[in-house]
């Protein structure tokens, strides 16, 4: 299947059977080879419902890293050095940042936006002042994007967005770095070396505790997620960033990873629970590629990262190989009533699904 016809593609589609249950329309087994051929197709997908085909989400190249608490200040300064770093490198496309001042966000939990001209970072870090530490700072840099084949989702989300959010000290969770980037470069190429190279130095940086970036699902909004779960179930190489959830659930435990994608990240104390950086290369190399730095180290899962596409029977072997080896040190402690990863009901429709045990369903995948 050539390229051009690859184009023509429908996006994915969201339907209902039996139960009010939400399904995917899955890709063919030859667009999936056309994506292979050319992953910047990806950048061109999305998922809708019928009969409107409103559009619930689309896809890009995505990144979580979380950090253990620490002093405060200081992890407030070393994540906004880390955002500065994502500016750097994808600036172009970088139109806006949304902060907050601490008074304003006890009372309202609203954000400022600025329009940004050159390096904004000293007029961001000025911004911060002397905020407490007994409040969450958040901040994000994002461009206002229009899908190409929906003119009307200008403004509701982005591939271009980093967050960086800082827990309160009052609070034991993790703090995070999330972002996206599209798949394709614009020139042809792809953003994968980009991605990898940009994980590895921000690692390095920030020395997080576990983290993991690869082909992700970027939603407008929480309401999203009942839409998107199903090809997430479809197409297993799929990551949702979702730190409210993971950090809610996982407060006071920080040695038990999320999930795996193309990269996974473990810092330096998972990894030592797992046996070490020589027992990592013994179990996953040649198949995977690792990227140790001073602090953890990278697993790569793979030249390039996958879908993978469950009616197919296709589990990429490499995610599945990463899965089973970090298994011992995977979060499983979702608990009702406070839920799983994501929404997987409804409102209008209110499918019964459990969100716990389609997290717990989700997580265990690659197993």
């Amino acid at each position: 299947m050539n390229n051009g016809s690859a184009n023509r593609h429908k996006p994915f589609a969201v339907h209902w059977r039996s139960g009010n249950e939400f399904f995917p329309m899955i890709l063919t087994p030859e667009e999936l080879l056309a994506i292979q051929d050319n992953p910047a197709l990806l950048d061109r997908q999305a998922i809708t419902c019928p009969p409107s085909d409103y559009l619930w989400a689309m896809f890009g190249l995505g990144s979580e890293l979380y950090v253990e608490p620490r002093p405060r200040q200081q992890l407030r300064l070393d994540m906004l050095n880390l955002q500065e770093d994502y500016y750097q490198r994808f600036g172009g496309h970088i139109k806006y940042c949304s902060y907050y001042s601490a008074e304003r966000f006890r009372r309202t939990s609203k954000s400022q936006s600025l329009k940004l001209k050159g390096n904004p970072f000293a007029m961001v870090r000025d911004k911060i002042g002397d905020w407490p530490d007994d409040v969450m700072y958040c901040n994000r840099l994002f461009a206002p994007y229009t899908h190409p084949g929906f003119p009307d989702s200008a403004g509701r989300f982005s591939p271009w967005e980093s967050n960086i959010c800082v827990a309160a000290e009052n609070r034991h969770r993790l703090s995070v770095h999330d972002c996206y980037m599209q798949v394709g470069d614009g020139q042809g190429g792809v953003h994968f070396e980009t991605l990898r190279e940009a994980v590895l130095g921000w690692c390095q940086k920030i020395r997080p505790v576990h983290g993991q970036a690869g082909f992700s699902i970027i939603t407008s909004s929480i309401a999203s997620e009942p839409f998107v779960y199903p090809t997430m179930r479809a197409h297993p190489g799929l990551d949702l960033i979702q730190y409210v959830s993971f950090s809610d659930s996982s407060e006071g435990v920080f040695n038990r990873i999320k999930c795996v994608n193309w990269l996974t990240v473990l810092g330096d104390e998972v990894l030592n629970e797992l046996g070490g950086l020589e027992t990592a290369k013994k179990v996953l190399e040649p198949g995977c590629t690792l990227y140790p730095y001073t602090g953890g180290v990278v697993i790569q899962a793979g030249p390039v990262p996958q879908l993978g596409d469950t009616e197919q029977g296709f589990i990429p072997e490499c995610y599945r190989k990463v899965a089973q080896f970090t298994k011992v040190v995977r979060f499983e402690g979702y608990k009702y009533p406070s839920g799983g990863l994501f929404r997987v009901n409804d409102f209008f429709f209110r499918n019964s699904l459990n969100a716990v045990e389609e997290t717990l369903k989700w997580i265990r995948r690659f197993d």
